[in-house]
């Protein structure tokens, strides 16, 4: 088993679930959100490892990115706030930098490094 570290994915929505941002330091973990009308790429973000109290979501952008590698993911993946929220502009609400990680299968490390190189800043482990 592999480890790999993605940077620099943003949280978003977190005031839609009562907390107002994701504490820097804990673990929380996201899964793919299977039929969700608004956002079909939409990965969700739990604060239990049964994925069931979901806190937040990733940003569009990145989930989009995100949808075709966390399939080699061997386990749910996981999520640390590395930062406090912030907010970019009037028209969206704050968004919180955090990294992403999970394990994944030796024999897929090549296709996974392919895909990530140019699209995230990450580290293979």
């Amino acid at each position: 088993m592999k480890n790999v570290i993605i940077k620099q994915v943003y949280a978003v929505g977190m005031h839609h679930s009562g907390v107002r941002q994701l504490d820097v330091g804990p673990i929380y973990y996201c899964g793919k959100e299977e039929g969700n009308p608004k956002d079909p790429n939409a990965i969700a973000v739990y604060e239990d490892k049964n994925l069931r109290h979901r806190v937040c979501y990733l940003r569009r952008e990145d989930a989009a990115k995100l949808k075709d590698i966390v399939i080699y993911s061997q386990e749910p993946c996981y999520l640390r706030a590395k930062f406090g929220p912030e907010k970019f502009s009037r028209f969206k609400g704050p968004q919180q930098n955090c990294n992403i990680g999970f394990k994944f299968d030796e024999s897929d490390a090549t296709a996974l490094a392919a895909m990530l190189n140019g699209v995230f800043i990450h580290t293979i482990f």
